[in-house]
């Protein structure tokens, strides 16, 4: 369950990295137009709540709350490093 809730988070905050403007063009290239980023934000809201379904069946309602706040830091950690600290040169083609 933990690499699940992991898996899910970080998908998630990468989509709401890559709903920004300049992490778009810096990764992917091109600008996302208004209905692309509003995809990957309401994505990213599904699968950040999918998580906390995750949490909660793994470890029960006393600490699947905790847990799920230890995971979505985690993963938000995770992607704000990957956004800003790799090299462009690691483009998505």
């Amino acid at each position: 369950m933990t690499a699940i809730a992991l898996i899910l988070a970080v998908a998630a905050f990468a989509l709401l990295g890559l709903s920004s403007d300049a992490h778009a063009v810096a990764r992917l290239g091109k600008r996302p137009d208004a209905s692309v980023r509003g995809f990957r934000r309401n994505a990213a809201s599904a699968l950040l709540a999918a998580t906390f379904t995750v949490a909660m069946l793994g470890h029960g309602w006393v600490f699947g709350p905790i847990y799920w706040c230890g995971i979505i830091m985690l993963a938000a950690g995770l992607v704000f490093l990957a956004l800003n600290l790799l090299p462009l040169s690691l483009r998505i083609k």
